[in-house]
């Protein structure tokens, strides 16, 4: 039986079984013990975007297997026909725009269930398409929900170079226009992606109690201890990057979409739309709002 058909959910941290139609009522958190499943990414979708969005289209005429990947199990390109079906979308990623508190926005998300999340040199251009939108539209900040195994290995050295150059530029091309980079790590997030575009953003933000946040796992990652050093038991965790100051905000799932708004507003001098407790003045600064923001946060 396929997993996926289940009505249930098997909590991993408490064990509690979860009706899946009711984990939408609790934004996919266990009741029991409050530990984040997978949020589908229509759904992360629907929570920055209420009314939708509008969806960028991914490019056409790309090489979708550049490699003939061949397996045991079969060939890629079959492997990769048969998760496009499932999952209904063209790669790991999925590009929407729209509005959100008077700020334009353009979100990209992270779907782990279709191969791990994994970058190839399709997701590559679809992201470099995404950011030329964004350019294009004058976009304000430009948001990435992540969960990804890391770069394909399907593709090799083509998807690595893809994803990693073409990550960096993307990334660099949006400050240069003045747009806003913020990237939200959720658990599973690593490898090249990590390393590339979720770092080369201005604002870095993981979901609490994030983990498995790392460019390579424990069992690699072990083998350059040095001589009677322990492997740090929060190792890849939210907590762990945010000690050794790898992020900016460490959030609960409800806190990110707010919070990158108030930050939006006011690194965009956009400050009289920032949602604080105070009343409207509008002789506050941004210098002014910030402190109060922040202890808000």
């Amino acid at each position: 039986m396929d997993p996926s058909t289940s009505l249930w959910e098997s909590c991993p941290s408490c064990g509690k079984l979860n009706y899946k139609d009711s984990l939408q009522e609790t934004d996919w958190i266990c009741i029991q013990c409050s530990y984040y499943f997978d949020k589908p990414p229509k759904a992360i979708i629907k929570t920055f975007f209420p009314d939708g969005g509008t969806f960028i289209n991914p490019p056409k005429n790309l090489n979708d297997d550049p490699l003939n990947f061949k397996m045991e199990t079969g060939s890629y390109r079959d492997k990769l026909a048969k998760t496009r079906k499932k999952e209904n979308q063209w790669c790991s990623i999925l590009a929407y725009k729209g509005t959100i508190e008077n700020l334009k926005v353009h979100l990209i998300v992270s779907n782990f269930k279709f191969l791990g999340g994994s970058w190839s040199n399709n997701e590559a251009h679809y992201f470099r398409k995404a950011v030329s939108d964004a350019i294009q539209d004058s976009c304000d900040v430009f948001v990435l929900v992540l969960k990804t195994g890391g770069v394909s290995m399907f593709t090799s050295t083509i998807g690595l170079n893809s994803v990693m150059t073409g990550g960096i530029i993307g990334m660099n091309e949006l400050k240069a226009n003045n747009i806003l980079t913020v990237s939200v790590g959720q658990s599973k997030t690593t490898g090249g992606v990590l390393a590339s575009v979720h770092y080369a953003s201005e604002i870095v933000i993981y979901e609490k109690n994030a983990h498995d946040i790392t460019f390579a796992g424990k069992k690699i990652s072990k083998n350059y201890l040095v001589p009677g050093e322990s492997m740090d038991e929060k190792f890849g965790t939210a907590e762990e990057k945010m000690s050794k100051g790898m992020c900016d905000l460490v959030l609960n799932r409800s806190e990110i979409k707010s919070t990158i708004c108030t930050l939006a507003k006011i690194i965009k001098k956009k400050e009289d739309l920032a949602v604080t407790d105070e009343k409207d003045d509008s002789s506050n600064t941004s210098r002014e709002v910030l402190p109060k923001t922040a202890e808000k946060i």
